[in-house]
């Protein structure tokens, strides 16, 4: 699903990506950790066509990115709510964008559980419910393709876990291929197939990871990969730093 070749970016000056490769197969989630600064959510605009590379080669689908893919759907840390639309008429936004049936938003809120909240405001939401809501929105463009950045950094501990399960869930019944840009190590072990370390500024991939125990907190290998991870984290910040 995604390729990258050596790619790199700049904002003029400042040079935030160097040589990331890495490959992700459709179906699969991959999990990008570093400190911050180090070019994640960068990656991210890449990826969905926001940017284009300085240097190297970047495909989606075997083809070059392109903002207007219709697969692809991005979710930012701010959940990009409209403060004067209800849920039921943020979901449907790109719905409306696209001149799709506006139905598949009542579904997409009845996915992840919060269908009859449909009427109420932003304001009058948690922060869980809020990010539910801009799940949901993507869901209902049915992408092939969910890129997210830093979705849950601002839940609390137990709400955080319960939207890693209900994004585990979505990726369970639909099979959609993921990437998520995270400060959390255990966060990328238990959400990522694939988790990908990056150094500081400019960031360079200094780990790259399989996981087999994706969505199992419980397992030794788990532990072991968590602590793996943040051996390479540790590793790249006190090289790169």
């Amino acid at each position: 699903m995604i390729r990258a070749e050596s790619v790199g970016y700049s904002y003029k000056e400042t040079v935030a990506l160097r040589d990331v490769s890495f490959a992700l197969p459709a179906g699969q989630t991959l999990a990008v950790v570093g400190p911050s600064g180090c070019g994640k959510t960068t990656l991210l605009s890449l990826i969905a066509g926001l940017l284009e590379p300085a240097t190297g080669r970047l495909t989606v689908a075997g083809q070059p990115i392109n903002p207007r893919r219709p697969g692809t759907s991005l979710i930012m840390q701010d959940y990009g709510l409209l403060p004067w639309k209800t849920v039921r008429e943020n979901a449907a936004l790109g719905l409306i964008i696209r001149g799709l049936p506006r139905d598949r938003a009542d579904q997409a809120l009845a996915e992840i559980g919060i269908r009859e909240l449909g009427d109420r405001w932003p304001h009058q939401l948690s922060g869980g419910q809020r990010q539910r809501v801009a799940i949901a929105r993507s869901l209902a463009l049915d992408p092939d393709l969910l890129l997210m950045d830093e979705p849950f950094s601002a839940l609390d501990a137990l709400t955080r876990e319960e939207m890693q399960d209900t994004l585990l869930s979505i990726w369970q019944r639909h099979g959609t291929t993921m990437v998520l840009v995270t400060h959390s190590i255990t966060e990328a072990v238990y959400l990522g197939h694939q988790i990908m370390v990056l150094s500081p500024r400019p960031g360079q991939v200094v780990g790259h990871f399989q996981n087999p125990s994706v969505g199992d907190r419980r397992s030794r290998a788990y532990h072991e990969l968590v602590n793996n991870v943040r051996d390479a984290l540790e590793k790249g910040v006190a090289q790169h730093g």
